[in-house]
């Protein structure tokens, strides 16, 4: 047990704590919460709340199960097409949404463009939501598609050759033998798709504020303008209080899908010729590509090129008065935000395997069994679950606005999440190092036999908490109001995704100065996660990954 105190202590003091101090908020103040809520139309709020994430996990899902199926079926290239359809994941919610802005901007985006739209869906009030959905739809589609890939990947080679054998064309290997067998990973992209929209505040605050009028208002959106539009923080913990309410379902199905044996996918016979089949998949994987990608070549066409060519139609889609000057303004300005980010990415990760780790070698030893459930569905709960008790303490302590507030309060969803992905790791852990520490008396087996031994479980946790906490945009603009102002002891602790937030007041004006704010935000870390994602398809291509 002793290597599970920290872990524990963490999760109890910011996550177990400050998650029922949200439900008593409710229950001291009802009265005053239910008068908050009852000014908006609730109803349509947890509307746009299913909408939103169902469609979300559902077509993600589906779109990065046939990209996986494409991927596995070429021969050669598949790392380079895995990384250009793991490319939106790469980019923080807040530039996505920056990016998509201007590719939605009615008939001088490129988007609206190739569809003949001379309206930005996002300011009608009949096609916010599906936009907004989309959006969400082109971020979330690399995850999926990863897990299914992983899942492809590690079927036994023995049971591609018996369909060889037995003559099954591709699509009824696929469709009656290999996504029956990893049925199971689809579900489970679905419901963390799920999971993770139900909590997204970034897509829909940036993109359109929750309008026109609630059109596209979510729970975790109405948590945000009841604290600080209404200042009614009891408002505020009820919506919190009904999303979490709301994310029990699917954790709960996440739980129970973990400790199933059965694949919930049906084997369907569908038989066609080769050629056909690998026509419709290569013809999907192109379209797919175009539309993940293009996105990303708009953001870097549209930072680095005159504003003159900007509403322009048709618009202008081929690189033409080039200039740097934009991206030059924007890294200058930007240079106290990636400062917070940096330390706290860094030091939150550091923080996050230095307690996580230990505590998933002991459970995955059989103690403490409770911690695994209990850290997946701390994992699963939105952000709104804990935010307004946590923003209580850090305000009481003096903590708000400092790197502190932001470094003890993410780890309980990266941390949650690395004692997850700790814990598979360890089930095939040799047992033979653990002995021999013990017939040679090793003293510190944790710091001097597992860390070593788990460099490549902690480097993969280390890069995916860095990429998390890059991309956070809920908690920095709730416990932070300026940038860091380069004084020791340090003040200010605005993150990079809030420089590149406040670039959306000139998109009218300047989408160059739009687009580079995004980039600036986006360029460091879209390095590292590409090297990040490297590494897990490589281990995804010598047979199945233990890291997702």
């Amino acid at each position: 047990m002793k290597y599970s105190i920290p872990y524990l202590g963490y999760i109890l003091g910011f996550g177990i704590i400050p998650f029922a101090l949200t439900f008593a908020l409710v229950g001291l103040n009802f009265k005053t919460a239910f008068q908050g809520i009852n000014l908006v139309p609730l109803n349509v709020i947890v509307y746009n709340t299913f909408f939103f994430s169902f469609f979300t996990a559902l077509f993600s899902s589906i779109i990065g199960t046939f990209l996986a199926v494409g991927i596995d079926i070429i021969s050669k290239g598949k790392r380079a097409l895995s990384l250009l359809i793991m490319l939106p994941y790469t980019i923080p919610f807040t530039s996505s949404a920056l990016i998509w802005t201007i590719s939605l901007y009615g008939g001088y985006g490129w988007f609206t463009y190739f569809l003949g739209l001379k309206f930005d869906p996002l300011y009608m009030k009949c096609t916010a939501l599906y936009a907004v959905t989309l959006v969400s739809i082109w971020s979330s589609i690399p995850m999926p598609f990863l897990i299914m890939l992983s899942a492809l990947r590690s079927i036994p080679s023995y049971v591609k050759e018996a369909a060889e054998i037995d003559n099954l064309s591709l699509s009824e290997y696929y469709f009656r033998v290999a996504l029956p067998m990893v049925g199971k990973a689809f579900w489970l992209s679905f419901l963390l798709e799920f999971i993770l929209a139900l909590g997204n505040f970034d897509l829909p605050y940036v993109l359109t504020s929750g309008g026109p009028g609630y059109a596209t208002t979510t729970l975790p959106l109405l948590v945000y303008e009841e604290m600080f539009s209404y200042d009614n923080f009891s408002g505020g913990s009820l919506a919190a209080a009904i999303l979490s309410i709301i994310a029990t379902i699917p954790s709960i199905a996440l739980l129970s899908l973990l400790r199933s044996k059965r694949t919930g996918w049906i084997s369907l016979k569908i038989r066609i010729p080769n050629k056909v089949f690998k026509g419709i998949i290569f013809a999907f994987l192109a379209l797919m590509l175009f539309f993940l990608d293009f996105p990303v070549y708009w953001m870097f066409l549209v930072a680095f090129r005159n504003s003159s060519l900007d509403f322009h139609y048709p618009p202008i889609l081929i690189p033409k008065c080039l200039t740097s000057s934009y991206f030059s303004s924007a890294s200058i300005q930007a240079v106290p935000y990636l400062i917070s980010s940096a330390i706290v990415a860094i030091t939150a990760s550091v923080f996050t395997i230095f307690i996580a780790l230990p505590s998933a070698y002991e459970v995955s030893k059989g103690k403490l069994k409770f911690i695994l459930p209990l850290s997946i569905y701390l994992y699963s709960l939105p952000s709104t679950s804990f935010v307004i008790p946590l923003y209580d303490f850090f305000s009481s302590e003096g903590l708000l606005n400092t790197w502190w507030a932001l470094i003890l309060s993410t780890p309980i969803f990266t941390a949650t999440f690395a004692v997850w992905l700790f814990f598979n790791f360890f089930l095939s852990f040799p047992k033979s190092y653990e002995d021999a520490a013990e017939v040679f008396s090793i003293k510190r087996k944790m710091t001097r036999i597992i860390m070593p031994l788990s460099r490549p479980a902690l480097f993969s946790v280390f890069l995916l908490s860095f990429i998390f906490n890059w991309h956070l945009l809920f908690y920095p603009l709730i416990f932070t109001s300026t940038p860091y102002n380069y004084s020791f002891p340090p003040e200010g602790a605005q993150t990079i995704t809030i420089f590149a937030l406040l670039a959306i007041g000139d998109e009218s004006i300047n989408w160059g100065l739009l687009a580079s704010s995004a980039l600036v935000a986006a360029l460091p870390v879209m390095v590292v996660t590409l090297f990040a994602i490297d590494r897990i398809l490589k281990g995804s291509y010598s047979g199945g990954l233990k890291f997702i």
